[in-house]
């Protein structure tokens, strides 16, 4: 079976874990900070680095360094995995879902504008920020983005999980927000060997972020707690993990993209790639198209036969959760369909050349058999 991800297990790191840990600390080691320096420099990033112990714990970080006395309410996206609502709520704050873009999987701009200017004082007083899902490693128009949060002083937070290494205007999309967050999930582009997470601030808030991460105390001095905090350290492993992979990221990138330029050049009229903004130059995290609903699942049965795992990665929209349900209830049409219509095939860096054309041979297969 081509599987949608693949998890990597490369046993050349695990060799020299033994040697490496005999001059290191499995907690709080010296591996970890230049982990985060690496990445800085990798990125070119002037926010700074702070791991933590999953993408999760960033975005809890995030919103609570953000917290506000009386604001509490976010605008984000429906389509996204539950960790970028959920968490907000565990933190007992409130959401307002603003609607996807008709052509393709991001925040649509406009309509976050339009709900800004339009919606009621009594909410608008309350709201906060805006949380930004980079999906499948692509990202919005960054520029105009931070001009709406600008206009209406509102804070902004990044969930870049899936888009580390994405580019908007040359820059990495990490940079142009207040927060960033960033998983290391065994799935995503630069993967640790378990749960690994970071969160990216400005540097007048490293030395608070890196002790509310840390039980409120510093490495120093494990007596004299500074702030309420919770435990989400990066463990020492995954830092050494991920410093060594991190030297690979370009190339990983570079397969992906590949495949993403392979696979729209050989896309069949009947389906269509999502539009992209021409200043975005993304990882390609995830390859996506659109198809006609009713014949998805005959698609992904058809692919299956061929021993290839395609599916629709957000089937369920985050507003459709009892548990997740916004404050107010917005037009969400183009998020609807989205799920509906979208499909994602296998793109990741341990496929040859050979099972992807294989992939477009069965897509072209299935559009000359159904159509």
């Amino acid at each position: 079976m081509i599987n949608l991800f693949f998890q990597d297990n490369n046993k050349k790191y695990l060799k020299k874990i033994n040697n490496f840990f005999k001059n290191d600390l499995w907690v709080n080691g010296k591996i970890v900070n230049k982990f985060e320096e690496n990445i800085e420099k990798k990125l070119k990033l002037n926010l700074k680095a702070c791991s933590c112990n999953s993408g999760s714990d960033a975005l809890m970080l995030a919103l609570k360094l953000d917290q506000h006395k009386t604001k509490d309410i976010y605008l984000t996206t429906p389509l996204s995995y539950i960790a970028s609502s959920s968490i907000a709520k565990f933190l007992n704050l409130e959401l307002i879902y603003i609607d996807v873009e008709k052509n393709n999987y991001l925040l649509d701009l406009n309509k976050l504008d339009s709900f800004l200017e339009n919606c009621d004082k009594s909410i608008l007083k309350r709201i906060k920020g805006v949380i930004n899902v980079e999906i499948f490693g692509s990202t919005n128009d960054l520029f105009k983005l931070k001009r709406i949060t600008k206009k209406h002083n509102l804070s902004l937070i990044g969930d870049c999980s899936q888009s580390l290494g994405t580019l908007f205007n040359g820059k990495s999309s990490l940079d142009y927000y207040d927060y960033s967050v960033v998983s290391f999930y065994p799935t995503k582009i630069l993967s640790a060997y378990g749960d690994a997470g970071m969160i990216f601030v400005k540097k007048k808030l490293k030395t608070k972020t890196l002790l509310m991460k840390n039980n409120g105390h510093s490495n120093i001095d494990k007596k004299d707690c500074k702030l309420l905090g919770i435990n989400s350290r990066m463990d020492s492993f995954q830092a050494y993990i991920l410093d060594n992979k991190l030297k690979k990221l370009d190339k990983i990138i570079s397969i992906k993209k590949k495949y993403a330029d392979l696979l729209k050049k050989n896309l069949p009229k009947s389906f269509t790639s999502p539009a992209i903004n021409s200043k975005v130059t993304p990882n390609n995290y995830l390859i996506s198209f659109y198809i006609d609903p009713p014949k998805k699942k005959n698609f992904i049965k058809y692919m299956k036969r061929s021993n290839i795992n395609c599916r629709t990665i957000y089937e369920k929209l985050l507003n459709e959760n009892k548990v997740l349900k916004p404050i107010i209830k917005t037009n969400l049409d183009n998020a609807i369909k989205c799920k509906k219509s979208l499909i994602t095939v296998p793109c990741h860096e341990n496929l040859s050349e050979k099972q992807f054309k294989f992939i477009i041979k069965k897509i072209k297969e299935f559009e000359f058999k159904f159509n």
